[in-house]
């Protein structure tokens, strides 16, 4: 932990600043002690450099399994940049424009995300509950630009008004109450900064025909592996809420038992992917898409750990643009963009917003 980490933590629960106790450094760096809360006596200990908000993963933890299965997978390297390109496609911004910037990246895993900004010049926290900010810190931790802590979203250790920017890609629908732990993310950031969130549609290809009817193949393609022909694109539309209802009723269906199973055995069961992976590159087969969801990854490693991915949390709620939209608009936050990845949307907090975010969150 970055000494200067402590000027922007706070008691998740009182919101004040938190006092150093019983630190051990390691050259510049803390490598264990305890944060103090004047106000409710609570102490959270730091250990092995990141401070701890929480006892354990809790509901997340089978994300703890997941990156420290898969450490690095999708971190960019010199041939592959999904995760830069992913970052640009669910905030509608470049890392370049964020350099300088003081960033939140809420529910940080690995830090894939956390790396494309910080290459970037943008000065980054990553908070995850999962066990994976150690995975982070592992991958990451020798940036001067990247901090990390172990928190819940749902009460976030920082002082009100923190961030420049907050990017929550993948999350906020593996919480137990998605859009009150978007609200609590808008009070960390300052007047005038952004928001940025991706979470998990519903209805896919009936939100990408209504929002994006001339961009459809170009928006399917960031996370799907097919392309819509011209010359049936009218008769898919038509049909769009059907396949929709079809491919998550059954993944429902299978998540049922899935999210039952020890991780192990999950992990097991989703190398299926890798097989059936050309199974389903054949037209005649493309139906079975509807019915069992793998991941399409021309990467062996990827189409495992993505298939794992969906089938493991046990929390996945969907949206809808509407409703995202509605969570903006009811914390007061302005300059409200769709994005072309359902369903990704970002705003920019005004003065005040601050204020009636924490009201709804009261009254919730």
């Amino acid at each position: 932990m970055h000494a200067r980490l402590l000027k922007i933590l706070a008691c998740p629960h009182c919101r004040v600043a938190l006092r150093l106790e019983s630190a051990e450094a390691r050259g510049e760096s803390i490598h264990s002690g305890s944060l103090h809360c004047a106000q409710c006596g609570t102490d959270y200990p730091i250990r092995e450099g990141i401070p701890r908000f929480v006892s354990g993963a809790g509901y997340a933890s089978t994300f703890s399994f997941e990156w420290k299965r898969w450490r690095r997978t999708q971190l960019d390297s010199d041939v592959r940049h999904t995760s830069e390109s992913t970052f640009v496609a669910s905030t509608g911004r470049r890392p370049n424009e964020l350099a300088g910037a003081r960033v939140l990246d809420a529910g940080c895993g690995p830090g894939r995300y956390m790396d494309v900004v910080a290459r970037a010049g943008a000065e980054v926290v990553g908070a995850d509950l999962s066990l994976a900010v150690e995975v982070a810190q592992e991958n990451l931790g020798h940036r001067p630009n990247c901090h990390f802590i172990q928190a819940d979203l749902r009460w976030p250790p920082f002082l009100l008004e923190t961030f420049d920017c907050i990017f929550s890609i993948g999350v906020l629908h593996h919480t137990p109450d998605p859009r009150k732990t978007f609200l609590g993310l808008v009070d960390l950031l300052r007047p005038g900064g952004e928001l940025a969130i991706w979470v998990y549609p519903r209805h896919r290809l009936a939100e990408t025909f209504r929002y994006f009817p001339d961009r459809v193949n170009e928006v399917l393609a960031h996370d799907v592996n097919f392309q819509i022909p011209a010359s049936r694109e009218r008769q898919v539309k038509r049909v769009a809420k059907l396949l929709d209802g079809i491919m998550e009723t059954s993944s429902a269906f299978q998540r049922f038992f899935t999210t039952r199973l020890p991780p192990r055995w999950l992990y097991f069961l989703c190398h299926v992917a890798i097989p059936l992976y050309y199974l389903f590159r054949i037209p005649l087969f493309y139906p079975l898409r509807l019915l069992t969801k793998i991941a399409m990854d021309a990467d062996p490693q990827w189409r495992v750990l993505d298939t794992f991915d969906w089938y493991s949390p046990k929390y996945q709620w969907k949206q809808t643009y509407s409703e995202v939209h509605e969570w903006f608009e009811r914390a007061g936050l302005a300059e409200i963009t769709t994005l072309p990845r359902p369903v990704a949307v970002r705003g920019k907090k005004r003065a005040g917003a601050a204020d009636r975010t924490r009201a709804q969150r009261c009254s919730t």
